[in-house]
């Protein structure tokens, strides 16, 4: 393997993530133009999401999503009172199409037609989509993008920071994941930790077809088609993990207490889940905020808010605020947050009853 230079490849990162940044703005132009939020804005008024919402005709929750994804990426300017406007010159490069200025009709979105049209309905309705319909696209981007973080990272500098897990997992335990995916973290642990059963837990069926191949021959790894609501209530586990999903389920408190009830009294529920803050203008510091509203949008807030009366959290919605409260009222005791330095994108959570 040819030698890397950290800082280049830092450098590098950062740049390749920009544009996948730049991918994510686009496309909330696109949604801006198409959904009539920028026309809306028009004039310069300031106002909430509420009132945007309401003079649209679209969901509260899925505006105010957007005006955060724009005020992120510098388009929509918002005040210390939490109101947004369109500036004059957003306005003659958003909205007015008979002057030399106007850009919006050059984005078309960036993604499936289909899936863009999912995205427009959910912002009309208020209801997303599961994983599960997404479809098998979406499994494999996750799969391949998540692969190194949820396998070997996981295993070897994750775990260890839990006093005596990897010494409990040698020994032999059983293991749950929730929102196991395609399996990774099913097959790192069940290959790391032969002498533990390690069961998984997904309920998209795209995902879950992509785990049943990766798992085939391991005898110590079971895959569920479930929901984490699902997981028995027996105290059967004693390690329970969630995985940058918890703001991604519809109902986290139910899956919370749901983990309650499937773990010994001695077990250990470990949660990881995006950095941020419950402060807007916190995350502001992150240089990459626009890109992760956008994908809360596209995916992580669809999913989260797939059916009637969900938290609809989003991506930046599991803060460690939130996470304490979640499992507090949930019945655990224990809460410790932890960040790690080769993964600045991440809380990290141990918890226990």
């Amino acid at each position: 393997m040819r030698t890397v230079d950290p800082d280049r490849l830092k450098q590098y990162l950062l740049k390749v993530w920009q544009y996948k940044q730049g991918e994510m703005v686009s496309l909330m132009v696109h949604l801006g133009d198409r959904l009539g939020l920028y026309q809306a804005m028009a004039g310069g008024a300031e106002m909430t999401s509420h009132q945007l919402a309401e003079r649209t005709g679209l969901s509260e929750r899925w505006v105010r999503e957007w005006l955060h994804s724009q005020s992120a990426a510098g388009l929509i300017e918002r005040t210390p009172e939490a109101k947004f406007c369109l500036t004059a010159e957003g306005e003659e490069t958003l909205v007015n199409e008979g002057v030399l200025s106007f850009s919006a009709g050059a984005f078309i979105g960036g993604f499936p037609p289909e899936r863009i049209e999912e995205i427009a309905t959910a912002f009309r309705t208020g209801v997303g989509v599961t994983y599960h319909d997404m479809g098998e696209t979406v499994a494999r981007q996750i799969d391949r993008l998540n692969r190194a973080w949820v396998g070997t990272f996981l295993v070897e500098q994750v775990l260890p920071q839990v006093d005596g897990l990897v010494e409990r997992l040698e020994t032999g335990c059983r293991i749950g994941e929730v929102g196991s995916g395609g399996g990774i973290t099913v097959q790192a642990l069940a290959e790391r930790f032969p002498a533990s059963m390690v069961e998984g837990y997904e309920p998209s069926g795209p995902a879950c077809r992509r785990a049943q191949s990766r798992l085939r021959g391991l005898p110590n790894a079971v895959l569920h088609q479930a929901k984490g609501e699902d997981l028995p209530d027996d105290a059967r586990y004693d390690l329970v993990l969630t995985l940058d999903c918890m703001h991604d389920v519809p109902f986290p408190d139910r899956v919370a207490a749901a983990i309650r009830r499937a773990i010994k009294e001695e077990g250990i529920w470990l949660i990881k889940d995006v950095h941020c803050s419950d402060d807007y203008e916190t995350n502001l510091k992150n240089p990459m905020l626009a890109m992760q509203y956008g994908y809360s949008i596209t995916a992580c807030l669809l999913s989260a808010a797939s059916e009637e009366g969900a938290a609809g959290l989003g991506t930046l919605g599991f803060h460690p605020a939130e996470a304490e409260r979640t499992v507090r009222s949930a019945g655990f005791t224990f809460f410790r947050e932890f960040r790690l330095e080769d993964d600045p994108t991440h809380n990290y959570y141990e918890v226990r009853p």
